[in-house]
């Protein structure tokens, strides 16, 4: 188990190390001014950071996809994106302790927010108990997205 110090560092290097560059279509107008227009619609990203490393043997790649299956798809059937990556913190007594990490991007309306931050909560907690976890890690921003 993580304590609170393990617990904020990795939520930090995971957050700097892993943290997927974004985009935005820009499209400067017609009169040659410095006015940017942005396409899309304005949504909420929200990231989830898992790690993998627990007493007895790690999160395989198939259990996390079982619980992408089980828990995330059903939550969010329109899409969601998964990323891997290796995470690590330091440790109380100085060691770095390294585990590898999935990372999982959602992507959805503004009108929806209140009711799918409460869906996010719920697959945070599921993972935390099925795969005795201290803490997943979340971002929220807002973007602007075109499809």
């Amino acid at each position: 188990m993580m304590n609170l110090a393990k617990k904020t560092a990795t939520a930090t290097l995971i957050a700097t190390a892993l943290v997927t560059p974004t985009a935005v279509a820009l499209n400067h107008t017609d009169d040659n001014s410095s006015t940017v227009k942005l396409y899309g619609d304005t949504m909420v990203r929200t990231e989830l950071f898992f790690g993998t490393d627990k007493p007895g043997p790690d999160v395989t790649d198939w259990q996390f996809q079982q619980f992408i299956n089980k828990t995330i798809t059903p939550r969010f059937p329109l899409g969601l994106t998964v990323l891997s990556g290796n995470g690590q913190w330091q440790e109380d007594n100085g060691s770095v302790t390294k585990e590898r990490s999935k990372v999982v991007v959602l992507i959805y309306s503004l009108d929806e927010q209140q009711q799918d931050s409460k869906k996010i909560e719920e697959i945070r907690d599921k993972y935390k108990k099925q795969f005795q976890q201290e803490s997943v890690l979340r971002t929220d921003t807002t973007e602007q997205v075109s499809f």
